[in-house]
């Protein structure tokens, strides 16, 4: 039964996410026409071409067009996460949730369906995002840099969590920002759900909003109890130890806690979600 609440979950999502990041495929072919456009004419323009003018003029024109192609792709994420969090509320605590509530299945086996079918959506997100990203860093720079510390997607993982390395391997930090995001839009999407879950539960009107000002106020607690415990550990690392190496440690130390801190708010999140589904959701 696990399998079919599965299928008929992605099926739902996919209606929408498809042409969704059939779009941002199509806006990432934009910039990278954009960026390549714009880097041809940016070596015409610091030449002595006659054309210099034309070249700069083109050249400006493809930025601001590759800029805006980019912010769009980038919003993908946006909606993708809206996208999933509006089906995961509509079909359980609408009109749609009498339903979905009565059928002969767990509610363990309701959010695992909800869960995985996120958790995919936000993985194919991910690749169709960076995918793009790094084929409009190849196009930018005509195709002709393969240094991977060069692209855009090395340093969006870099940001999410990946300067843990430093500058010593480019790969490593790829994919510790890779984990990094991994474990914190799982938190994030879990999160999500135990608010709405929570919300639709506390509040008998306005449930929406009651999801979204518990969603803020549970992620303003984490951030701040991560903030706490990040400091603490890298201040009682870096001062307490002795060597080149105590930045460094304090640095992995709080990077693992943050990946371990996120899987067991997510592991809460789901095992609340289970509980209130359970126990406590009641649409009559």
């Amino acid at each position: 039964m696990l399998g079919k609440l599965f299928k008929y979950d992605m099926k739902a999502l996919s209606r929408v996410l498809v042409p969704l990041h059939i779009a941002a495929a199509a806006l990432a072919l934009v910039a990278c026409v954009c960026g390549f456009v714009g880097y041809s004419a940016g070596e015409i323009w610091t030449g002595t071409s006659a054309a210099a003018g034309v070249s700069e003029a083109v050249a400006v024109a493809m930025l601001v067009a590759l800029a805006f192609s980019m912010l769009g792709i980038f919003s993908a994420t946006i909606a993708t996460i809206v996208v999933i969090i509006h089906r995961f509320y509509k079909n359980l605590f609408t009109d749609e949730g009498y339903l979905t509530l009565t059928l002969p299945v767990t509610a363990n086996q309701i959010m695992l369906s909800k869960v995985l079918a996120g958790l995919l959506w936000l993985l194919i997100d991910a690749l169709v995002v960076l995918g793009s990203a790094l084929a409009v860093s190849l196009a930018a720079t005509g195709f002709v840099n393969a240094s991977i510390n060069d692209t855009l997607p090395y340093w969006m993982l870099r940001a999410a969590g990946g300067s843990v390395f430093g500058g010593s391997s480019a790969w490593a930090s790829a994919l510790s920002g890779a984990v990094s995001a991994a474990t914190q839009g799982a938190m994030a999407l879990l999160v999500a759900y135990a608010a709405f879950t929570l919300g639709a539960v506390l509040a008998s009107r306005h449930k929406v909003a009651a999801g979204i000002g518990l969603y803020l106020a549970i992620s303003w607690a984490i951030g701040l109890a991560g903030t706490v415990v990040n400091v603490s550990v890298a201040s009682g690392i870096a001062f307490g130890g002795t060597g080149p190496y105590a930045s460094t440690a304090a640095a992995m130390a709080t990077t693992g806690l943050g990946w371990v801190g996120s899987l067991c708010v997510a592991a809460a999140c789901y095992a609340l979600c289970v509980y209130l589904l359970d126990r406590k959701v009641n649409l009559a």
